[in-house]
């Protein structure tokens, strides 16, 4: 059974890692890929080494630095001046001079020690905090919306190498069902009992499994490259020996539930260990509804930009609010010392600040659209994937164990009244025939049936179960 992975482990796993160490650097090129990998490693290793997820990983580390920046009181400023200082003057005596008064003078030595202090009024700086810590939980979120979509993918890729190694272990069944069948024919055409033309008629039928054969080993190497894509690895990060792994083998491998490998396949760079999910659902589709709304990354990212956009409506209407600007100011003039205090308040002379309101609320309306959006895109898509899943659920039913084990024992018996001499090789072709493409068709519905599962997850943003 295809183990499918809990979002919110997962999820939290990965908050764990890259938040708790944000300084971390990406360990993607020292992990290596085993080569025996079943879903849930490979779920493990995205989350550490898909670059995309990486990218939005850093993007958190941005908007984390932002919202230090935004919670910074505005720094005092120290200004230091020496003016008037006399180097040359027509009454003899008076220069130079750094440190005296002299009446008599036009110029006396000022020196000036002054530190500027900015009072933000308004709730500027709160304002600015909560604006940078909404964006930085919408990054949070948009980060998690990532490892959703990228997850959806990689499962994607799963199914369809599984889909390909289940469709090979058929057509391999199959085709040296068919030698068989030829062997048997030729020595019925030997003894005399029927014709040599049915030994043509038996080759023939052979080669669309053939054909088969190599088409599901084509699909399955292309699976294994896309999940190697996902996994920001190449070929030559996977392992090339198990028994390098220090005793490691995945759990499935050990407790011997693993599903069989095609002999053709042992020797591929890269071994996919997955099965196909058969579970219902249990849970309908206003409920699948409401979790998406409530939970879905994407929506969730979206309120909190809204949320940040409402934050900075409100501080741009705060910077109509002016500021003062207080300077306590120390001064040595000749051999005097003085000391005050200026206060400076800008004039709203060429910039009221009206034009920075339009534009955040303009921005503020964008956000609550796209929050719309994104909640009825949620929905969209929740409502088609589970309209999937019913149609998937409906054409899986239909290959019950009954049906199939009634085109079993056609083919058996079709085998063994053609070795009895008791039918013709055209129905034993025949039965052979629709056996096969009845299983094809039952492997393509257990894998339409488990992407659908996952396309409604994935719809939703969690697990399921």
């Amino acid at each position: 059974m295809f183990r499918i992975a809990y979002f919110n482990s997962l999820l939290l796993t990965f908050v764990i890692v890259f938040t708790l160490a944000p300084e971390a650097e990406s360990q993607s090129g020292a992990t290596f890929v085993p080569r025996r990998l079943t879903l849930v490693q490979a779920e493990n290793l995205l989350i550490e080494r898909n670059l995309t997820v990486v990218a939005a990983k850093y993007q958190v580390d941005a908007s984390r630095a932002a919202r230090l920046i935004a919670s910074y009181k505005q720094n005092p400023v120290l200004t230091v001046g020496a003016e008037q200082v006399p180097f040359y003057s027509p009454l003899a005596g008076s220069y130079p001079r750094f440190a005296k008064t002299n009446s008599d003078a036009g110029a006396n030595p000022v020196y000036t020690l002054r530190i500027d202090t900015i009072l933000e009024r308004g709730g500027k700086r709160e304002l600015r905090t909560t604006a940078a810590e909404e964006q930085l939980r919408a990054s949070e979120a948009q980060m998690l919306d990532a490892v959703r979509t990228q997850l959806f993918l990689l499962r994607r890729a799963f199914a369809a190498a599984t889909l390909a190694r289940e469709n090979l272990k058929l057509a391999e069944t199959t085709e040296q069902q068919y030698a068989q069948t030829e062997r048997l024919t030729l020595a019925k055409v030997d003894q005399g009992d029927i014709a040599k033309v049915e030994v043509y008629r038996a080759g023939a039928g052979r080669l669309q499994y053939q054909q088969a054969v190599l088409q599901a080993r084509t699909s399955y190497d292309s699976g294994v490259r896309d999940v190697l894509n996902l996994l920001g690895a190449r070929e030559q990060d996977v392992e090339t020996d198990i028994a390098q792994t220090s005793g490691f083998q995945p759990v499935a491998l050990r407790a011997g539930g693993s599903p069989q490998i095609p002999d053709s396949l042992r020797n591929a760079p890269l071994q996919l260990i997955s099965d196909f999910d058969d579970r219902p659902l249990i849970q309908s589709l206003n409920e699948l509804r409401s979790i998406a709304l409530a939970e879905r990354p994407n929506v969730t990212a979206a309120r909190h930009l809204l949320a940040s956009a409402e934050s900075a409506t409100q501080l741009a209407r705060a910077q109509r609010i002016r500021d003062l600007d207080v300077g306590y100011e120390y001064q040595r003039v000749g051999s005097d010392h003085s000391a005050g205090i200026v206060v400076s308040v800008p004039l709203f002379l060429n910039n009221n600040q009206r034009a920075l309101v339009t534009q955040t609320e303009a921005s503020q309306r964008a956000a609550e659209a796209q929050l719309k959006q994104a909640e009825l895109q949620a929905t969209t898509d929740v409502d088609k994937a589970y309209q999937a899943y019913i149609s998937a659920r409906k054409i899986l039913d239909l290959y019950n164990t009954d049906n199939l084990s009634q085109l079993d024992r056609l083919r058996t018996v079709a085998n063994v009244s053609y070795r009895e001499g008791a039918s013709s090789l055209f129905e034993l072709l025949d039965a052979q025939r629709a056996y096969g493409l009845a299983m094809t068709s039952y492997n393509q519905a257990r894998a339409d049936y488990q992407i659908a599962l996952w396309e409604l997850e994935n719809a939703v943003g969690r697990s399921l179960w």
